[in-house]
């Protein structure tokens, strides 16, 4: 009974600042110039603090690229720091032409990355990105399509009010 109270408090807690985005976002590595674009999911149990993962795949250049990034994310006003860990297939350049398309990308171990994001407008939800790991360095921009939660209203209520004191 106690490890069921303990965890419907824990639960309730988490739900009154709790919010989930859906998001999707566009982006280049830096290394290799293949075009990204992906989709991430992140959970807000803290109104500073996020944990999501996000799938990242190549598909007009890279064959069958694709990288899925586990993290956390901490806000700061404008910024966001972001870090976690990425895993998934790469191309590997300068494979000799005559191998099989399926050896020219390599399954790679989970590995730490971490990323910096800025929103430039105050007023709209568009995000600029740059994540850095040993295996990619990609920049790009993101945008939240969905957003559900408690704090949708209170954050769009920040907003109206910033806005109202410029």
């Amino acid at each position: 009974m106690k490890k069921f109270l303990l965890l419907s408090l824990i639960l309730t807690g988490f739900s009154l600042h709790s919010q989930a985005h859906i998001g999707v976002m566009g982006g280049i590595d830096l290394e290799s110039e293949y075009t990204q674009i992906g989709m991430g999911l992140n959970y807000m149990p803290f109104p500073k603090i996020s944990v999501g993962a996000m799938a990242m795949v190549t598909p007009f250049d890279g064959g069958d690229d694709y990288m899925i990034m586990y993290n956390a994310k901490y806000n700061i006003k404008k910024f966001t720091l972001v870090g976690g860990l990425m895993t998934g297939d790469m191309a590997m350049p300068g494979m000799m032409s005559g191998m099989h398309s399926s050896s020219h990308t390599m399954r790679m171990d989970s590995e730490p990355y971490f990323g910096i994001e800025f929103k430039p407008f105050k007023n709209r939800m568009l995000k600029v990105y740059y994540n850095h790991s040993d295996m990619m360095k990609s920049v790009g921009v993101m945008m939240p399509i969905l957003n559900i939660g408690k704090m949708k209203m209170n954050h769009m209520n920040h907003m109206d009010h910033d806005h109202n004191n410029d």
